[in-house]
Parts: structure tokens; sequence; C-alpha cells
């Protein structure tokens, strides 16, 4: 019944109208759910999921798989030996 209520509140666009911009879209998505987008990516991206409920639809589900995720992490404190080998070992491969 949602879905059925959304199509109807946001129609789709045509798939040829939406696909370049969907890409994009898809692009950004990360750089948008990190706080990363630049303002003007940021217009752009809100802009379209206005528009698009299937972009829209993405956004909500990355939003809410980042949440689950980083609610469930904890930070660990490892020795500082333990991070001067790891930094050692990324010099080595430079």
């Amino acid at each position: 019944m949602e879905a059925k209520y959304t199509e109807e509140v946001y129609p789709k666009a045509p798939d040829d109208a939406r696909t370049a911009d969907c890409e994009q879209i898809s692009n950004l998505l990360d750089l948008m759910i990190d706080g990363e987008a630049s303002p003007e990516e940021q217009r752009f991206f809100n802009h379209h999921i206005e528009e698009c409920i299937s972009c829209f639809e993405n956004h909500q589900k990355q939003k809410l798989l980042k949440g689950l995720v980083t609610g469930h992490l904890k930070r660990v404190i490892v020795p500082q030996s333990l991070v001067h080998s790891i930094k050692a070992k990324i010099q080595e491969t430079l």
C-alpha cells in the first residue's frame, strides 16, 4: 500500500530522462551521506531526489544502513606499536 501511495504522490520520471541524472546521484550518494558533498552537489542531489522516487528511496536505504552499522561499531584502542607497524608497512608500499 505504501509503495502505491508513494508513486501516486511522487510519479517516476521517464526512464530516458532519469538515467544520466540517476547515475550522477548514485555517484554522489556516499558523499551526501558522509556530509562531504560540495554545496553545488548538494543542491543537485536534493533537487533530483525530490523528483525521483527511486533515488530518494536509495538515499533513505543508505542512510538507514549507515546508521545501523555505525550504531553497532565500537572504537577500539590499539597499542601504539601496532599503529607504527601499520604506518611503516604502508610507507613501504608507496
